[in-house]
């Protein structure tokens, strides 16, 4: 566990690794206390399915018992096995473009066989007559030809016609423990937890005993304008049941937007777990990923419609939807109600079983979206325990062509929290609730409350907050991150480190936090303090508004730049090549930073800096008769504006984890270094860094990162200069060059471009038994272009500090890219046993520079891993 938690910890930028492990860790932490639904015998019913005229087997026909969601598909060769202890008297098969069949079975038989015939059905034949061949699906036939009319229509159904449009929304996310075995719960381990039973319910998707867990109201209005199109949603309350200590209600509540985005069946693409499925009215899009068939008219809700059914085109493991679509049958092809679900084998990690179903309603001439309704059931494993998510969202109040004032449609940010959002009352929430919790909903409340009393349980949850955040409460002081306690590199040696920082529970508005390190072989302490002020009402509020203020006295390895972990982390002991240049810095610093809610924010700061070297490094210049200098002095003042519309993130200790999303993030830092102060150079540094993430459909998602930078100074020592980010450890990082080498280039003036593009399986869920493994692909693009002023270039200054040699043949480790850029290129498999990520990195060119690593006889060839939990 302790090395999970280290990887975890090493890997933790990739926001939907954090965001599983959150989930899963979640989910077992409750698996201690769960209750078991109450077991019934197991029965094992197995067959085939055939067409009824040609005896030929059909594959991926969905067999069910009759009013529950129990069931699985047909193989290849027709053939079934379904095993439960739910199970019913009716056993079902359905397939599109044939008429269902039920037969009733024995449900006292434990193992019996069950065989189906299945006839087409007649709605879509043609006054053609085929014999001895099965019918080919025909593309411009009846179905595909109304599904065109559904498209043409829209425009005239949606709200999105009006100029103005608003509504009430109330959404409801609750999670159930599933499938609980009665010997679990009563293990004598659970018994201060066995009131918790009571609380249990039988759930609406699966038609098993479930356990609530976990709640989340929320109550909002939504404006929306069509020129210039904005749409915005105030969100006035939400409720959360959450366990304290573990993962804060922003946290939570960051997490559940991110699974249960809202959804437009009427968009190109729908978002399922951060994955983007083609939409069934995805225009073009959708007549490449579907087949249409109509199966049938008849009433629903008062109107008569054609059932519209819709089936992947490819194979069932491709990111796409099989289900229905009921639309009216007049001219005005309005969509009354939509099914989706998943394949059984698509490519999707946890999820067994996934529904969505949207109503739609008549309101004047367009059709508004009534109630939207999501019901998955996951675990970790394809049996044993699990959780069932459901999401439901009702929408009331419609009002149209009514302007409201330009506050409601304006701004960059599209949810807006109310500042007292999770502090509402049992008032408002009786009032905005579009629906009546049921006792058992309302139950869990006081369930989780009580729950967080027991001594047992708060031990459980102290374990969990350990392996998230590396940190151990005591009292007012969290110790960590233990990922830092140990560690060793070629100039300290042996690393052991203590540290730690003050908890809420020591101060809202101060946190101090602070380190000490002992080195074994360079027999050096090092050790850092710092402590921050908030301006919000407590340190980990956001958005934020602080200052800081630090000392530092540590070591750092020169061109190493991590983000999102600390740089004596055990596992980034291990690295490749040459790692003995180091810096031995003390450093000053004070930091100013201001949020706002529209994700626009603001940092100033100052930093004092003495540098020494370490291991191989020296600060020797091209004169021979100048004594080398033993340290090098800057003061520096800083500033950077960052833009991030939108942005989602996971607030961490010490870090947030972002959570990419479609909207890009703009960053612009200013750095000027002064002549005085106790600094020795004057500099200028303006960096303009990019990043986007790009959803396209079936072919997966591509995220883009840019940087350009320029450093005006005259004679500045290139330690000074921008070294690009490199990594000379063994895992795999994506905003990093990992077959460059720590100092390898410097320049003052560069423009970089990191590109990852993710096919979500694309390419091997088209081959036969490779596709059983649900293996992903993925390749990456990287190149940075830079150069070096004469006057900064060591090469050209003998006054100048000189870049380091290697000893054996006196040939320079550190260069600039005045030639031509350094280019990097990987290929790789991701999704290994759904977690593991294996990247072939070929370094491109600048392949007779020093230190090059080789792998199979190839130059500039490597491989490198990486952890990444997604669905």
């Amino acid at each position: 566990m302790l090395i999970k938690f280290y990887t975890h910890t090493l890997l933790k930028k990739q926001i939907m690794t954090l965001l599983n492990k959150i989930r899963f860790l979640f989910l077992f932490s409750f698996l201690l206390m769960a209750s078991a639904a109450f077991g019934q015998k197991k029965i094992t019913v197995k067959g085939t399915v055939v067409d009824a005229r040609t005896n030929e087997p059909l594959a991926f026909v969905s067999i069910f018992f009759k009013g529950t969601s129990i069931g699985t598909d047909t193989d290849l060769d027709g053939k079934y096995e379904l095993t439960t202890e739910w199970g019913t008297e009716t056993l079902g098969a359905s397939y599109l473009g044939y008429d269902d069949q039920y037969i009733v079975i024995n449900p006292d038989d434990k193992n019996q066989r069950v065989n189906f015939a299945l006839a087409e059905t007649v709605s879509e034949t043609i006054t053609v007559t085929v014999t001895g061949k099965k019918k080919k699906y025909d593309p411009k036939g009846p179905a595909v030809q109304l599904f065109e009319k559904v498209i043409d229509a829209a425009p005239n159904n949606r709200p999105k016609k009006y100029d103005y449009f608003e509504y009430d929304k109330y959404e409801k996310v609750q999670f159930d423990l599933n499938n609980i075995s009665k010997k679990f719960k009563n293990k004598r381990a659970l018994k201060p937890f066995r009131f918790i039973f009571d609380y249990a319910d039988t759930s609406n998707f699966t038609g098993k005993t479930a356990l609530p867990i976990y709640i989340r109201e929320a109550a909002s209005k939504v404006y929306y304008r069509k020129k210039p199109e904005a749409q915005k949603e105030f969100r006035e309350g939400i409720k959360i049941t959450n366990i304290e200590g573990l993962v804060s209600d922003d946290a939570f509540n960051v997490i559940t937007d991110v699974l249960y985005r809202d959804i437009d069946i009427y968009e190109d693409q729908i978002l399922v777990f951060d994955k983007p499925f083609p939409s069934p009215l995805a225009g073009a899009i959708a007549k490449a990923s579907y087949r249409y068939y109509i199966i049938d008219t008849m009433e629903m809700n008062g109107h008569d419609v054609i059932r519209l059914d819709f089936t992947t085109k490819q194979n069932n493991t491709e990111p796409v939807f099989n289900g229905s679509l009921y639309v009216k049958n007049d001219s005005t092809y309005a969509v009354v109600k939509a099914d989706l679900t998943v394949p059984k084998d698509i490519n999707l990690n946890f999820v067994n079983d996934l529904q969505m179903t949207q109503e739609f309603r008549q309101d004047g001439d367009v059709w508004i979206l009534e109630k939207d309704v999501i019901a998955v059931d996951f675990s970790p494993l394809k049996t044993g325990l699990g959780m069932i998510a459901n999401r439901s969202v009702l929408y009331e109040n419609h009002l149209a062509n009514v302007k409201r004032e330009n506050n409601k449609y304006e701004g960059s940010k599209k949810v807006v929290d109310a500042d007292d959002v999770f502090k509402r009352s049992d008032e408002f929430w009786t009032e905005a609730r579009l629906e009546e919790l049921t006792d058992k909903e309302l139950g869990v409340y006081q369930m989780i409350d009580t729950l967080q009393k027991v001594p047992a349980f708060k031990r459980i949850t102290n374990v969990i907050a350990l392996l998230f955040s590396g940190y151990q409460p005591v009292g007012p002081v969290d110790i960590g991150p233990i990922a830092a306690f140990y560690s060793f590199n070629p100039v300290e040696g042996l690393r052991l480190r203590f540290g730690g920082q003050t908890n809420l529970n020591f101060s809202k508005k101060i946190q101090l936090e602070g380190y000490g390190a002992y080195g074994f072989e360079d027999e050096e302490w090092k050790y850092a303090g710092a402590m921050k002020y908030s301006f919000r009402d407590d340190f980990m509020s956001n958005p934020q508004h602080y200052i800081r203020v630090a000392y530092q006295h540590d070591t750092k390895f020169v061109g190493s730049q991590l983000r999102f972990v600390q740089e004596d982390n055990f596992l980034l002991s291990f690295k490749r090549g040459v790692n003995d240049r180091m810096l031995f810095l003390d450093r000053y610093s004070a930091e100013y930073g201001l949020e706002f809610k529209n994700n626009l924010s603001f940092k100033v700061g100052f930093d004092k800096l003495r540098q020494e070297a370490l291991g191989s490094l020296n600060f020797k210049t091209g004169d021979d008769d100048v004594t080398p200098a033993k340290y090098l002095y800057s003061s520096e003042f800083n500033a950077e504006v960052r833009f991030a519309p939108n942005e989602q993130f996971i607030q961490g200790r010490n870090y947030r984890t972002p959570i990419f999303n479609k909207y890009p993030v703009l960053t612009l830092n200013y750095n000027y270094g002064v002549d005085g102060l106790g600094g020795d150079y004057e500099y200028h540094k303006v960096q303009l860094h990019a990043f986007k993430r790009f959803y396209l459909s079936i072919f997966g998602n591509m995220r883009i990162e840019a940087e350009a930078g320029r450093i005006f100074a005259d004679k500045l020592p290139y330690f000074f200069l921008k070294f690009p980010r490199a990594n000379q450890s063994y895992i795999y990082r994506t905003g990093a060059f990992n077959m460059m080498n720590f100092m390898e280039f410097a320049n003052d003036k560069w423009a970089s471009v990191i590109m990852e593009h993710f096919f979500e399986g694309f390419f091997l869920n088209k081959v036969p038994l490779i596709k059983r493994l649900k293996l992903r692909e993925v390749i990456s693009f990287k190149a940075v272009y830079g150069g070096l002023d004469d006057k900064n270039n060591p090469d050209k200054n003998a006054d100048l500090i000189q870049f380091i040699k290697k000893e054996s043949n006196n040939q320079p480790i550190t260069y600039s890219l005045e030639d031509k850029p350094y280019m990097e290129a990987s290929a790789g498999l991701y999704n290994i046993f759904k977690f593991g990520r294996v990247d072939f990195v070929q370094r491109l060119n600048y392949l007779d520079n020093p230190d090059v690593p080789e792998l199979f006889g190839v130059k500039g060839l490597g491989v490198r891993v990486k952890v990444s939990v997604t669905f």
